[in-house]
């Protein structure tokens, strides 16, 4: 893979999920590093929704639609804000902090701390967070890239299969909807909705750079991780918590402390969608912490008009990217709505405070919250059939390993514990944001659950909407974990400054990326990210779907099968990837899906071609020209699934053309269809 070809890949990455969202939150005028965070979910709206509306329209799926649309409603919502500006004469609010403590008096006593005089100039807090990013976005690509085996590999899993196929399904239909993915596997005037706002992404990815969609998918992929990811941590900590440069800087340096994400999504499914929707999640605290009034009163924080636009963005974004992403919302965002109200009554009826915040609004918001939330659980999970995953740790077991932050299926790591709960209890009992406890501990409780509840109905009430996947539901704990360590971190060395006034200036922030990186090499190098990464390189670096030679097959296949023809493959033995890798239709797209008759005869049948004339007719009828056989050997341990393609080299069916190690490419001989002619 030359240099030329990645780079061309991660520029039209940045471009699809940067350009059509960077007008609107511009006309917003956020901080710069909300304003990164906040793009990525307005272009993924803009985006999925020209999707559906060049599908309606008969437009042909380009990156131009998002941008135009980008622009349209980047320009309306800044003639809109202008107007208002004028109009409205700027008020002072007043300065009261969650839990009712005075902000100015807090943060002046922050900027007096010693290592707060240089991190709180513009100079010291862009530097603070280009080193949180670097440290922790660096960490989380060395690590997956030595995982992967390299930036071009193949995922070596089930849902892989449709991810890539579908990405081309788009291509080849000019139609990125989210109906045309449903339709993918299924008949004619029987598409149904899929969550396809991450194969739109990478389409446009692929389209814009021209290079292999396996490239872009991974470009992706990795982009949200080692960049998206850490910045939506630092925004998180910038504009709703207490914290200074020092945590902002942590908060992005430990985004790599856990396997759980984003390192485990990375590869178990591969559940791409879930993940796209996972990597947004700082995005709904920072929403739902606003709505809550827990917020700090600052410069950093959120006018009352941002949150309306993006409060809805956001929450789009997240559930178009993958419906579990709404249930990961209501276990991180109702604790903060609860902490917000019980809050805000206590200081509702707290002696001398003034003025006195308005309790209702926000009790009536939690209530009507937690009953829709009660009812959409119960409502729009998945069937109790699909929740197969079960449980693999004891309920002791389970609260080690969710309080040491280990991955799913991984041992306790009782040091990592240890500072988990310090930083818990520091938060809890120093700080003035201790509402962070709150979405940890729902996150943490969640993951207890998933471990160790028996199989049955209480499992399934709990989990079901996971489909009881620990995988998924353990990732929840990173986006409530990292801010809760990063806090505990920049108030112990603020602590510490006092009494050291060397940790001064850039010293601070030395002094807290050191910490940073110490506590994230704990969470490197535990048992639990060991076991972890092997894991990882088992879904990655095998051959499980592909081997190296029928990769090769299928790179060198459109030299030799015309751009009309379709071929036999067999999804199960990572064949029907011809349609994502050679860009050539496929009989089968998927393991799972909807076909004519004719299709399960080929599939059955198809090396007795010559012998049966039902089958001949079927090829002629099908435009079947072409064949591989990539072997019996299937993944999840499955054996030669179709058994028209198991001896199709032996039977004179067809003949080999093209080869590669094991793995054959081959074309139908000419066979005597039922009336007695000949076909092919």
């Amino acid at each position: 893979m030359d240099v030329l070809s990645v780079l061309m890949t991660l520029g039209a990455a940045v471009l699809v999920l940067g350009a059509p969202g960077l007008p609107t939150v511009l006309a917003l005028r956020l901080r710069p590093l909300t304003t990164i965070a906040a793009t990525v979910p307005t272009s993924l709206v803009m985006v999925a929704v020209t999707a559906e509306i060049g599908h309606v329209l008969g437009i042909p799926w380009s990156f131009a639609s998002p941008l135009v649309l980008g622009l349209l409603v980047g320009g309306a919502l800044a003639v809109l804000t202008r107007r208002r500006a004028r109009a409205t004469a700027p008020a002072a609010e007043p300065a009261t902090a969650p839990d009712g403590a005075d902000v100015l008096q807090q943060h002046e006593r922050d900027r007096t701390a010693p290592a707060e005089r240089f991190l709180a100039t513009a100079r010291g807090g862009a530097i603070a967070v280009l080193t949180g990013g670097l440290l922790g976005g660096g960490c989380v690509l060395v690590r997956a890239l030595t995982m992967m085996g390299g930036i071009n590999a193949v995922n070596q899993t089930y849902d892989n299969v449709f991810h890539l196929n579908a990405v081309r399904h788009i291509l080849r239909n000019a139609d990125g909807s989210a109906w045309v993915v449903g339709g993918l596997t299924t008949l004619p005037g029987n598409e149904g909705y899929y969550p396809a706002a991450w194969h739109q992404l990478v389409s446009l990815v692929v389209q814009l750079s021209g290079q292999e969609i396996v490239l872009g998918s991974n470009v992706v992929m990795l982009l949200l991780a080692v960049v998206v990811w850490p910045v939506g941590l630092m925004a998180l900590m910038r504009t709703c918590t207490t914290a200074g440069p020092v945590g902002w800087m942590a908060a992005g340096t430990l985004a790599g402390i856990t396997g759980a994400f984003p390192l485990s999504l990375m590869y178990w499914g591969i559940v791409l969608p879930y993940f796209l929707s996972m990597s947004l999640m700082p995005l709904i605290v920072i929403m739902v912490s606003h709505l809550a009034g827990l917020a700090p009163r600052s410069a950093q924080r959120l006018s009352g008009g941002q949150v309306a636009v993006l409060l809805p963005v956001v929450c789009a974004a997240i559930a178009l990217a993958h419906p579990q992403g709404v249930f990961v919302g209501m276990v991180l965002g109702l604790p903060i709505l609860v902490w917000g109200t019980a809050a805000r009554a206590r200081d509702r009826w707290a002696p001398g405070l003034a003025p006195r915040p308005r309790l209702w609004p926000l009790a009536t918001l939690t209530a009507v919250a937690l009953i829709g939330s009660a009812a959409a659980w119960i409502e729009l999970r998945p069937s109790q059939s699909s929740a197969v995953w079960k449980p693999n740790a004891s309920l002791k077991e389970a609260i080690g390993q969710a309080i040491s932050l280990a991955p799913n299926d991984t041992p306790t790591f009782l040091p990592l514990g240890l500072v988990m709960l310090v930083c818990a209890a520091v938060v809890l009992l120093l700080t003035r944001s201790r509402w962070l406890v709150a979405p940890w501990l729902a996150a943490t409780a969640m993951s207890i659950i998933t471990r160790s509840t028996p199989e049955g109905d209480l499992r399934y009430l709990l989990t079901g909407n996971w489909y009881t996947d620990n995988n998924r539901t353990t990732a929840i704990i990173a986006v409530a974990a990292i801010p809760v360590l990063a806090l505990a971190i920049e108030h112990l060395l603020r602590l510490a400054s006092r009494r050291f006034p060397r940790l001064d200036g850039a010293s601070g922030l030395v002094a807290g990326a050191l910490i940073a990186v110490l506590v994230l090499a704990m969470g490197v190098l535990s048992p639990g990210s060991r076991v972890n990464q092997s894991y990882f390189e088992m879904e990655w670096q095998t051959s499980g779907l592909l081997s190296a030679d029928e990769r090769e097959l299928l790179e060198r296949l459109p030299e030799v099968v015309p751009e009309n023809a379709v071929i036999a493959t067999n999804a199960w033995n990572g064949s029907s990837l011809a349609y994502a890798i050679s860009d050539r239709q496929v009989l089968n797209t998927y393991m799972g899906f909807q076909a004519e008759p004719e299709v399960h005869l080929l599939n059955a049948e198809l090396d007795d071609a010559q012998e049966k004339p039902e089958v001949c007719d079927a090829t002629e009828e099908l435009n079947v020209e072409y064949a591989l056989d990539f072997g019996p050997q299937e993944i999840h341990g499955r054996t030669a699934t179709y058994t028209g393609l198991n001896e199709i080299s032996e039977t004179g069916a067809a003949e080999v053309v093209l080869q590669v190690g094991e793995a054959k490419l081959l074309r139908m001989l000419p066979c005597r269809g039922t009336d007695g002619s000949m076909i092919g």
